[in-house]
């Protein structure tokens, strides 16, 4: 399991939180409330969107993946995080122009943290690539 755990979180990230805004925004109010309608309905509304959304996490996730293996944890998670968020809330809105959009959003909200990767990178090899001290 450990295997796939990382392509698990990869793919499953931006939906979840995308998700999770949904249901905090479209909560039912005053009478409403979770009926098995409001659940079926919100499953069929999501699970529409799941697949190209999911392929909009890669590239976050792919480069703190690679800062990770660096062995900076604490700066590929706190990047992870906030870049997260941040590119949650950007699906959000880049949904209403289509999956193209939420592509080119979460592409360029991916780029600080493939600039950290880089440099980290560069930093351990001694500006030499290919080569690991």
């Amino acid at each position: 399991m450990k295997r796939y755990g990382f392509w698990l979180l990869a793919l499953g990230w931006l939906p979840a939180g995308v998700m999770l805004q949904a249901l905090f925004r479209f909560f039912p109010g005053e009478g409403g409330g979770w009926t098995p309608e409001f659940i079926l309905m919100t499953g069929v509304v999501m699970a529409q969107s799941l697949v190209p959304v999911a392929v909009c996490g890669l590239p976050l996730a792919l480069a703190c993946r690679r800062i990770w293996r660096l062995d900076y944890r604490r700066a590929a998670w706190s990047l992870g995080i906030g870049l997260g968020a941040a590119t949650t809330l950007a699906t959000v809105f880049a949904g209403l122009l289509g999956p193209l959009a939420i592509l080119i959003a979460a592409l360029v909200l991916s780029l600080p943290a493939w600039g950290v990767a880089l440099v980290l990178g560069r930093r351990q090899t001694g500006g030499v690539e290919g080569t690991r001290l």
